[in-house]
């Protein structure tokens, strides 16, 4: 892998560690699961991508192969606060989202356990284990893209006769970009194996297109929770301008 797809990573990793303190820091103002649920999430991944890539960036040996392993169950561990945040913010009193946190949760214990039983997972697209591991944690990344996008049409609808603010609107607007760009992130992932099964190395362009994705992500989900008051001003004069309120 390149130099720079190493910084990349570190990158990433920094930028979810920060959103993980201010999270959970916010969790301790309101006491809402919502926002523990996503600084753990934060916080494991962050701690995924720290760890994995630290060693090649500062040009020390690669970690032993159980290490990789523990480093696997850490990001595995934080795409369940994942989907206890789409729940509780989303369906906390729906049945089939209990059924759907349980369906990804087999795939990611299944494909991990297995595909882990003899050290680091294989990150290739003939390994069903990684296969059932990425079902697992794409599912959760689709499911809040279209619950943001569904409230967004209804946000906006209350919005146009004063029952919504716009600010409100904008911020499910900003939830459904996440999910879509966890979800870019999770079809990076793909040519990452496609790269690594082919080349035993990452192209710099799949590893840049993870960073954006990841970087992006986390940047529309802080707009949503930590606006500046100068993007909800911007909000606000555009949907005062604008026949409709503004959602983005």
């Amino acid at each position: 892998m390149e130099y720079n797809a190493f910084v990349t990573s570190i990158a990433v990793s920094t930028f979810y560690l920060i959103a993980s303190h201010r999270f959970l820091r916010l969790h301790g103002r309101t006491g809402m699961r919502p926002e523990l649920w996503l600084g753990l999430y934060f916080a494991l991944t962050g701690l995924y991508y720290l760890g994995l890539n630290l060693p090649s960036l500062v040009g020390l040996d690669s970690w032993p192969p159980v290490v990789g392993v523990v480093f696997e169950w850490v990001y595995v561990l934080g795409v369940f606060p994942y989907l206890l945040f789409i729940r509780s913010a989303f369906r906390p009193s729906s049945s089939w989202a209990d059924f759907a946190v349980g369906i990804c949760s087999a795939f990611l214990l299944i494909g991990t356990v297995l595909g882990t039983r003899n050290g680091p997972m294989d990150f290739s697209l003939a390994n069903p284990y990684f296969l059932a591991q990425w079902i697992g944690y794409t599912i959760p990344c689709a499911w809040i893209c279209c619950e943001a996008s569904s409230l967004r049409r209804g946000a906006k609808k209350r919005a146009r006769i004063g029952l919504c603010p716009p600010v409100v609107a904008n911020r499910y607007l900003l939830l459904a970009l996440f999910g879509g760009f966890q979800l870019l992130a999770c079809f990076a992932d793909l040519a990452w194996a496609n790269d690594i099964g082919a080349n035993q190395t990452v192209s710099t362009a799949s590893d840049l297109l993870l960073g954006f994705a990841e970087i992006a992500s986390v940047s529309v989900l802080w707009l949503a929770f930590f606006p500046p008051l100068l993007y909800t001003d911007w909000i606000k004069r555009i949907a005062a301008i604008l026949p409709i309120p503004m959602d983005g």
